[in-house]
């Protein structure tokens, strides 16, 4: 018999600058998921939203940047707070790297690869950081 399963169907923007650094982000103390950790941009695809229409809405609301070019680099399923999530990752480049968060967002930072260890990250991310810094 068939349960009924519900799975959000989420993107992670790991945006990466002429530098080679990556954008991460703090989410507050008050956020459901991964609250008080450092994550990447990100959010919810709406309902019948294209996923790349959903990648580039989410990154100009979360850190108020236009992606000019993505390619998918994997997914990861996790469980938080009692919801599944099934999140694409993209990796992605803007036209500018100036940086405006929205009020759930508390920092940010460009992360150099010898920095990923004095950052509190979920497992998911920090291993897709150490999988693009190679």
């Amino acid at each position: 018999m068939l349960q009924k399963f519900y799975v959000i169907l989420a993107i992670g923007a790991f945006i990466i600058n002429n530098k080679g650094e990556i954008l991460i982000v703090k989410k507050s103390l008050e956020e459901k998921i991964d609250a008080g950790l450092w994550t990447i941009p990100g959010g919810k695809i709406k309902k019948k939203e294209n996923i790349v229409d959903g990648l580039k809405r989410e990154i100009k609301e979360e850190v108020g940047i236009e992606i000019v070019s993505y390619q998918w680099i994997g997914e990861d399923v996790f469980e938080s707070n009692g919801f599944w999530f099934h999140a694409q990752h993209f990796l992605c480049q803007t036209k500018s790297t100036k940086v405006v968060l929205e009020k759930k967002l508390i920092y940010y930072h460009w992360l150099k690869k010898e920095e990923i260890n004095k950052f509190k990250f979920s497992k998911n991310i920090k291993k897709r950081l150490l999988q693009i810094y190679g």
